[in-house]
């Protein structure tokens, strides 16, 4: 596709919609929600970054990259084209190797027993947006995250979405007015836990990542000391009607996957000097509460949770603890 817009060819809908039939794309788009709208304006934005002719309007656009976000990136996936093409060989040459480094990562944040591995997962990479996830059973790297991020450190970004697959989880049923709170505390240390995988080795320093990508961990850490001030205040409030709470308000961030306070306390308990017990106690949220509370105790920039807070915390442990069972990611 890229050789025919190359030469001011453009990119025939028919041309664009069988690559999008790519089996991997369409569980990517599926999960991302993305409608027809979207992808036609992709569409155009490839034919924009790419077309000689449309070079001029591609410099005026790039002038504003947050306005015009999916022209920088297309345009990223261009300038880097070669490059990207190579990355792409030498796994292929040796994916071994290549996972084998993933997981290394991803087993400095699991107890001994659970350096295993995960083979009857798909992994694959797709040649649009800037993203990594996991879905059921597959496992999804975009070609924009995945060359930048190994570029800045191998396998690390792999070693965070192994994590998702390889890390025991508490698996709690509860009553339906416990049920935010509890999904909260799973999301939080489910991103916080993996984020100690590959978000360390990001920051300033990291000048192999693109801007953006480079100032992620650092928005997570600040953003995350206000989301978990934020859901301190909100839990705090008496009485409390638990049967209305909403998770998008609790963490109160455009990010409600997890990393937004989950990073921010995982860092917290790092440097309180529990990360060690951190893995000990990888698949319990309760105990990743309690070890946060223990750190952050200890460091005058940290935020304490309150008592009410923790109160709700023992309270939720101690109701649903007995009930718990261990279970991996599905």
């Amino acid at each position: 596709m890229t050789d025919n817009l190359k030469k001011d060819k453009p990119l025939d809908k028919q041309t664009w919609n069988q690559f999008l039939k790519n089996e991997a794309i369409q569980v990517y788009m599926k999960d991302q929600g993305f409608d027809s709208i979207y992808i036609e304006n992709y569409r155009k934005s490839m034919e924009i970054v790419y077309m000689p002719k449309n070079s001029a309007v591609l410099q005026e656009k790039l002038k504003n990259p947050i306005k015009n976000w999916w022209i920088y990136i297309v345009n990223e996936y261009k300038v880097n084209e070669d490059n990207m093409k190579k990355y792409l060989t030498d796994i292929q040459k040796n994916p071994k190797e290549y996972f084998d480094t993933c997981y290394q990562y991803t087993y400095t944040m699991l107890p001994k027993k659970y350096h295993r591995k995960a083979p009857e997962f798909k992994v694959t990479i797709i040649p649009i947006h800037n993203d990594a996830h996991v879905e059921p059973g597959w496992m999804m790297f975009t070609l924009m995250a995945a060359y930048f991020h190994d570029a800045n450190k191998m396998g690390a970004m792999g070693g965070h979405e192994f994590h998702h697959v390889l890390r025991p989880q508490l698996i709690f049923e509860v009553e339906d007015q416990d049920k935010v709170i509890v999904s909260l505390l799973q999301k939080i240390l489910n991103e916080g836990s993996a984020d100690l995988t590959d978000k360390v080795y990001e920051g300033k320093t990291a000048v192999k990542l693109l801007n953006f990508q480079r100032e992620t961990s650092l928005e997570f850490l600040t953003d995350g000391a206000k989301s978990i001030k934020n859901i301190d205040s909100i839990l705090s409030v008496k009485p409390l009607d638990r049967s209305k709470l909403k998770l998008n308000k609790l963490i109160n961030n455009w990010n409600t996957s997890g990393h937004v306070p989950g990073f921010y306390m995982s860092n917290i308990i790092e440097k309180g000097g529990y990360k060690k017990e951190l893995i000990k106690h990888i698949d319990d949220p309760f105990q990743f509460v309690y070890l946060y509370d223990k750190a952050s105790r200890k460091n005058k920039d940290a935020y304490v949770l309150s008592t009410t807070t923790m109160d709700i915390i023992r309270e939720l442990d101690k109701k649903y603890r007995s009930k718990a069972k261990i279970d991996q990611y599905q």
